[in-house]
């Protein structure tokens, strides 16, 4: 899959205009097809084997966003998408970094005003349990009247998630000369670390200065462990000592001496002038060489700190080992049933060999991490159809160490690994299943995945209800489930299509209908009466549907909107139920019947429980709700204007 690039289109966008060309992500301007509006589509590159972090802030970012809700952060947009990318709304302003930096200040009251407003946004994201860990004049956006927008959260951490950054990447992330002294030792879900990083960036609104060097040498940024700032005083001597105050108790290095939130660091900016000057206010004067040269005590790592692992209570866990993408589809598979007949969380592995690159040119890695990207892209659409949402992680080490240990830290039920890659010879490594099944203590199970022996698409038609087995049956139930998402993506696919093009004749034949084709099958083998008359007859009504939206004029929104809601998604929520039936004439031909699949035994339908965590087609049918009511709104505004147009 090649990197987009200007004039293609993607989903339902076309990139407009090169933004913003990063080391981890590229921006574009784009243009959304239905609405005509523009917005920024952030595109995560593709070097992951030489920097894991590209996946890691796409991933960190994608989630934290579904959480967020603020004016003052800029708006993210949900959609089912083809590919990894993010999309944002597009911010008219520029980043802080036009108005402060070297030798460019702000007036005190401008500042006061910024910094009012960050702190509203900073307050409102530790209220949600989010830090966001990387407070710079480059993720702030700057409107008119002194309002901000706030951007890349990619970094940012969020209690209620598992701190995957944190567990999976050694190095400490931020912009060295902003980030708090703490978070050099990996310090990522204490909100004063963003306190510190505020007082940095009023440090610096104020002075033009900041009182670390901009080096991204460790080394160099370790300073601020044992050495305290020269006093913005130093370079402004026009900054009021209560001001002064504020900032050098914002950025001390120890973290217990700074504000204990940012609601109390807000109202000392609102009350500045009726704080008391202190000496430390008033100096003018960096610290002595003495000081210099024998600082005091440094601060050091909180050994009590443990990396962050949450599991959803009561879920199951499963992890999908993607060692090697010739036997991939097959782990897909069984992770899919796993997770489906569970309802289990997915964490999809890959494990970076040092042996396996050691003699590899670091653009051949390259190569190899831009494969590994398209093939994860792959395997989280392929998951996503099913609204099964897995987390990607990429761990470097020795293969069945990194999954015996990730299974520990899971407390996974079941590991998912294709065949082997390696030949079964005396000389050659075992395979990954027999070191693992030789691990005492593993209380996890490792599942080898084959090749499906049976295809209910395809070889249903040949049996008898009586002549199914017990997995031939759980297959059923699989295939079940896919065929609902399945037409529920080939119905919104048929509207979109609608939308985007509606002068062109609409495509009513049954080529790529899937259900169709199975109806097909099983009506000229004739030995499934009962399923033909559960499904027979909702099959022709989604056709029917379709062609009564085919007929309507173009652009008629309102019309397609009326239908799409009263009679479109109700029928889709009768094919589940129907499917449900299905499964359970199936299963009423065994003796023992195998658990139920949940999806096909709850009572509830996806599409009647709006949730922005949802995925792939239902996610789509929510996508496409959304835009009809823009449509129609915009088709209303237009009449109206029209309207009030002839009247004049």
């Amino acid at each position: 899959m090649a990197f987009p690039e200007v004039g293609d289109s993607l989903d339902i966008f076309i990139l407009s205009k090169k933004i913003h060309n990063g080391a981890l992500a590229t921006l574009f301007l784009a243009e959304d097809q239905l609405s005509q509006e523009e917005v920024i589509l952030k595109i995560p590159c593709g070097d992951i084997l030489n920097q894991p972090i590209i996946l890691y802030h796409y991933q960190n970012e994608e989630r934290i966003s579904r959480l967020l809700d603020h004016p003052g952060i800029v708006c993210f947009i949900h959609r089912q998408r083809s590919r990894q990318y993010i999309i944002m709304e597009k911010i008219s302003g520029q980043d802080m970094r036009t108005k402060v930096g070297k030798n460019r200040s702000l007036e005190l009251d401008d500042a006061l005003a910024l910094m009012h407003n960050l702190c509203d946004v900073v307050e409102y994201l530790h209220d949600q349990e989010i830090v966001h860990l990387d407070l710079k004049p480059e993720n702030i956006i700057c409107l008119a009247e002194n309002e901000i927008k706030l951007i890349d959260f990619g970094l940012a951490s969020c209690r209620s998630l598992p701190d995957l950054l944190a567990l999976d990447l050694q190095n400490p992330q931020g912009t060295p000369w902003y980030i708090a002294p703490e978070q050099l030792f990996g310090e990522r879900d204490d909100p004063r670390c963003d306190i510190y990083s505020m007082g940095m960036l009023f440090y610096e609104m104020l002075t033009g200065q900041l009182p670390w060097p901009r080096s991204n040498k460790v080394q160099i940024a370790r300073r601020r462990l044992r050495h305290d700032p020269a006093p913005p005083r130093y370079y402004n001597p026009e900054i009021p000592p209560q001001i002064q105050s504020i900032i050098l108790r914002a950025v001390s290095r120890h973290a217990g001496n700074r504000y204990a939130n940012v609601a109390e660091m807000q109202g000392d900016l609102q009350h500045w002038q009726q704080l008391p000057i202190t000496t430390g206010g008033s100096n003018k004067k960096r610290s002595s060489i003495w000081t210099r040269f024998f600082p005091g005590k440094a601060i050091q790592k909180n050994a009590a700190k443990s990396k962050r692992i949450l599991l959803p209570e009561g879920k199951p866990q499963i992890i999908g080992a993607l060692i090697d993408s010739s036997t991939s589809n097959n782990m897909l598979s069984e992770v899919k049933k796993q997770a489906l007949i569970r309802t289990a969380d997915v964490t999809l592995v890959h494990v970076i060999e040092d042996e396996s690159d050691a003699h590899t040119t670091r653009y051949g890695v390259t190569v190899e991490g831009e494969q590994l990207m398209v093939e994860l892209e792959r395997s989280v659409q392929n998951l996503r159809r099913f609204s099964i949402d897995p987390t990607i992680r990429l761990i470097r080490g020795e293969v069945v160490d990194v999954l015996q240990n990730l299974a520990k830290e899971l407390e996974a039920e079941i590991l998912v690994l294709g065949t082997s890659r390696k030949k079964k010879r005396l000389l050659r490594g075992a395979s990954v299943q027999r070191r693992f099944e030789k691990i005492k203590g593993c209380s996890c199970q490792v599942v080898v995945a084959a090749e499906e022996q049976f295809s209910p698409a395809d070889d249903l038609k040949d049996l008898h209800p009586n002549q199914l087995t017990e997995q031939q049956l759980l297959s059923c139930d699989i295939f079940l489930v896919d065929l609902w998402f399945e037409h529920l993506h080939y119905h919104t696919d048929f509207i979109y299509q609608l939308l985007l093009d509606p002068e062109q004749e609409a495509d009513l034949s049954e080529e790529h209908c899937r259900f169709g084709q199975f109806m097909t099958s099983i009506e000229a083998s004739g030995n499934w009466p009962q399923l033909m008359s559960m499904l027979g007859a909702i099959h022709l009504q989604f056709h029917e549907v379709a062609t009564k939206m085919a007929e309507l004029e173009p652009h008629d929104h309102a019309a397609l909107q009326n239908i799409y809601i009263h009679e479109s998604l109700p029928l889709s929520c009768q094919l589940k139920k129907k499917l449900g039936q299905v499964s359970h004439l199936l299963r009423s031909q065994l003796e023992c019947e195998p658990p139920s699949v949940p999806f096909l035994a709850e009572a509830s339908c996806p599409v009647t429980i709006p949730d922005l965590a949802c995925y792939g087609p239902v996610l789509r049918a929510f996508n496409l709700d959304q835009d009809l009511c823009v449509l129609v709104e915009k088709n209303n505004s237009s009449s109206l204007m029209a309207n009030s147009n002839g009247e004049d």
